[in-house]
């Protein structure tokens, strides 16, 4: 494989600096710039060196990064990119894609091979027998999670736990996906007993034992192993340590970047390795931004009212008001047209009112994502310091209620109460807690809880979607975005559907079931190791 052969000694593994991965307070001392393998591996401060060079590739610069930010969310029924033909799902699954497919690939295993080089040669240092071990947890979660993120993207791969040889690395079979699935299990079952509960300040970003039982408990509900995930997901509860944040916007900004309800984030230091993501790519154009994500109406429409029943139900709904009493994470997350203030500002977004947005940029929709833009922001836009939250405390209980829906466990109110009515019942947020035990109408209601909870964070609803199997029934449609107009049949200005909305994407022909519900094994890769195959359809 061409990715192993990219890093051919232990220097490389160790001189990377900037970590995204860590506050700077955990390392303050650069690595060496350059150090033989003869004189290193002998104290803690060279086992430290070299973690620093894990998480930096496999939490900043690996599959937690590149796939989960952005293009995880194009490939839903929520969103899409701002440019007609790029990045929307089917047009960057493509064996000989340079944008997405080859990356990720060669990101995670490069990422594996760093955590291999770790592994094989932390044996040789004098330290601490306690904190090695903590060191080696935290190497074996961060490979494990890479494994992780193949399995769920290219399905079976080659599992390499050793450093290899060039022509080892250039020879490897895949293993089977079921293989695949039990290493990740007993890996992130082993790094859990090895890893704290919580960690001071100054290590914040460093890998917790919850972030191990979270994707435990995440593969086992893609697997269908509900009490097993029950399981992992009440572990974490009772520790006792993270909460529901009375918090919602903020826990996507900096203020809130500390919560005791984040598990799992990539940190970031502004500027010398800084967030290109949120405050830039994210922002609508209307203030600034580049406007790469634009949401379409489904998204908008799963929304509740703030009485707790949709808005085909609610007697509060008012379609010549559609933005008036809806649930608020809504308002949290959007950016809505002629409705959102910001930085004193009323946003606009319809043709009529501004150039900006649909008039002059392909692939808006009028809506824009909110959840992550600082208002009154000022530091820099192309790298900000700002955190990216990858798994929180509200993902653990909705995951144990669904864990115990699906397992056929007892339902009753005191289960809802500490979870789902948990998450609804923040104090930003205050929405009407469900009393529903019907297990069919109950399904119903966590997932919609989920899409509207967890909008715009990474892979979510890319994961749920396929592990509820419902991909090809939800993305297999026309998409559209905001209101136009009153009159559809006489409206010409834009492409509109007979309620007035605007006319998005057809994404009809673009997910092909099962092609899509796995990547193509990059071209890059098969021309170097035949032996790899390539998944169906491809």
């Amino acid at each position: 494989m061409k990715s192993m052969k990219m890093i051919t000694n232990i220097i490389l593994t160790i001189i990377i600096i900037g970590l995204a991965g860590c506050q700077k307070d955990w390392l303050e001392e650069n690595p060496l710039s350059a150090l033989s393998d003869a004189s290193f591996w002998k104290t803690e401060n060279d086992a430290t060196l070299a973690l620093v060079g894990v998480y930096q590739l496999g939490v900043g610069n690996g599959v937690d990064n590149l796939w989960q930010t952005r293009f995880s969310i194009y490939a839903t029924d929520d969103a899409r990119c701002k440019f007609e033909g790029t990045y929307n799902i089917g047009d960057f699954q493509k064996p000989a894609d340079a944008d997405v497919i080859r990356p990720t690939w060669r990101n995670a295993y490069a990422a594996i091979y760093r955590a291999n080089v770790f592994l094989t040669n932390i044996e040789r240092v004098d330290m601490d027998a306690t904190k090695k071990a903590e060191f080696i947890a935290e190497v074996k979660f961060i490979r494990a999670n890479q494994y992780f993120w193949l399995l769920l993207t290219y399905g079976g791969v080659p599992l390499v736990t050793k450093v290899l040889s060039i022509p080892e690395a250039n020879s490897q079979t895949r293993n089977s996906r079921n293989e695949i699935v039990d290493f990740c299990l007993t890996e992130f079952s082993a790094s859990a007993t090895d890893l704290p509960a919580s960690r001071p300040a100054n290590q914040k970003g460093r890998i917790l034992k919850s972030a191990a039982l979270a994707q435990k408990g995440r593969l086992l509900m893609i697997e269908h192993r509900w009490s097993e995930a029950a399981s992992a997901f009440k572990e974490i509860m009772d520790l006792n340590v993270h909460i529901i944040d009375p918090r919602y916007k903020k826990l996507f900004e900096k203020d809130g970047e500390t919560s005791k309800e984040i598990i799992y984030s990539v940190n970031y230091i502004e500027t010398l390795s800084g967030n290109p993501i949120v405050q830039k790519r994210w922002h609508v154009a209307f203030f600034g931004g580049y406007q790469e994500y634009n949401a379409f109406q489904d998204l908008i429409d799963a929304f509740l009212m703030n009485d707790g029943l949709p808005i085909e139900e609610s007697p509060l709904y008012d379609p010549a008001n559609p933005f008036v009493n809806r649930d608020p994470r809504l308002y949290a997350s959007m950016f809505l047209p002629e409705y959102t203030v910001f930085n004193g500002k009323l946003y606009l977004a319809h043709p009529n009112l501004t150039n900006f947005g649909i008039k002059e940029l392909t692939g808006a929709t009028g809506y824009g994502c909110k959840k992550y833009v600082t208002e009154n922001f000022t530091g820099n836009r192309n790298s900000s310091e700002d955190d990216l939250v990858l798994i929180r405390y509200a993902e653990v209980l909705l995951g144990y209620l669904e864990s115990k829906l699906e397992a056929g466990d007892a339902i009753d109110q005191v289960l809802l109460d500490q979870t789902i009515n948990k998450v609804r019942g923040r104090a930003e947020v205050k929405m009407p807690s469900v009393t529903e035990t019907d297990r069919d109408k109950l399904r119903e209601i966590v997932r919609r809880e989920r899409r509207v909870e967890f909008c715009w964070e990474p892979n979510m609803r890319w994961m749920d979607i396929h592990r509820w199997g419902i991909a090809s029934q939800v993305i297999k449609k026309k998409f559209y975005g905001m209101k136009l107009t009153d009159d559809p049949a006489n409206y010409t200005a834009y492409p509109v559907n007979e309620e007035g909305h605007l006319f998005s994407i057809d994404k009809t022909s673009l997910y092909v079931s099962p092609k899509h519900d796995l990547w193509p094994i990059p071209l890059t890769e098969l021309d170097i190791n035949p032996n790899l195959g390539q998944n169906p359809g491809y």
